[in-house]
């Protein structure tokens, strides 16, 4: 809680390279009795959260749901829910604890887009048991703001938002989504357009995320176009392995086959 003489702005800038972004702002006037003559001095109260760029929404979003659930609070919050749903020995106080936070994520988003003039319907809540789709549907916003290794993000591939949804909207550096049964990950910020999609073209904007293997001759990576090849690691497609004897610096799509003696060598 962030108190002030004056009534404050709810965007503002800090100077540093970020910015203030104030929610709930109330006017407090000090009780006063009858016989008090003094001037009472009015304040102001409020939430505030510290913004860095990107300016949009999503990331104003995700900095006030960080203020009050970090990444792994999160997590855990999720799992103790899911093991409940599967009748662990969890205590029922769950389904609430979890219901006040899909509130809490639905609430954060239409006081950020109301504030900032993208105001969207308010979802009337139904009470009871969270339903397993807007579990999904908050998971799929939210899971990008967790710290999940590209290995880990395959196990839960299904819980990352699709990229056609993404269509029209900023996305940074690591972001991970759906795209044509594959997973992929962001690589430089870029808003999504419909010509861009994940793969053949777009070898500088995304790159999928593939089982991890040691990349030795008995192990080698799977390679399934798009990806970044490094001197020394050993690849596989196609039932042939092949070492690469250069770094591609970028993603490549060309097969293996078709990078042979630039930056490949048949091994088997």
């Amino acid at each position: 809680m962030a108190f002030y003489d004056n009534k404050p702005s709810i965007w503002e800038a800090v100077g540093n390279g970020s910015y203030l972004y104030r929610w709930n702002i109330q006017e407090i006037t000090p009780e006063q009795s009858e016989n008090d003559e003094s001037e009472k001095k009015t304040t102001w109260q409020c939430e505030e959260v510290t913004v860095w760029p990107p300016y949009d929404t999503g990331s104003i979003i995700n900095a006030v749901i960080r203020a009050s659930y970090t990444a792994e609070a999160e997590i855990a919050l999720v799992n103790k829910y899911n093991a409940y749903q599967q009748g662990m020995n969890v205590g029922a106080d769950i389904v609430s604890e979890y219901s006040e936070y899909l509130a809490f994520v639905q609430n954060v988003k239409q006081q950020v887009r109301k504030d900032f003039d993208e105001e969207t319907p308010a979802v009337q809540s139904t009470g009871g048991t969270p339903r397993l789709s807007d579990i999904a549907a908050v998971l799929s916003m939210t899971v990008n703001t967790l710290a999940i290794s590209d290995e880990q993000a395959l196990r839960v591939k299904s819980i990352y938002p699709r990229w056609e949804s993404l269509v029209g909207e900023a996305v940074k550096k690591d972001d991970k989504m759906q795209y044509d049964g594959k997973l992929w990950k962001v690589l430089q910020d870029h808003t999504a357009q419909e010509q861009w999609k994940p793969g053949k073209g777009t070898e500088s904007l995304y790159t999928e995320i593939v089982e991890s293997a040691k990349g030795t001759k008995d192990d080698p990576i799977p390679y399934d176009n798009n990806m970044e090849l490094f001197k020394g690691k050993y690849y596989s497609q196609g039932g042939k392995v092949y070492l690469c004897i250069r770094d591609t610096g970028i993603p490549v799509y060309n097969t293996l086959a078709e990078l042979v003696g630039n930056y490949v060598e048949l091994v088997k």
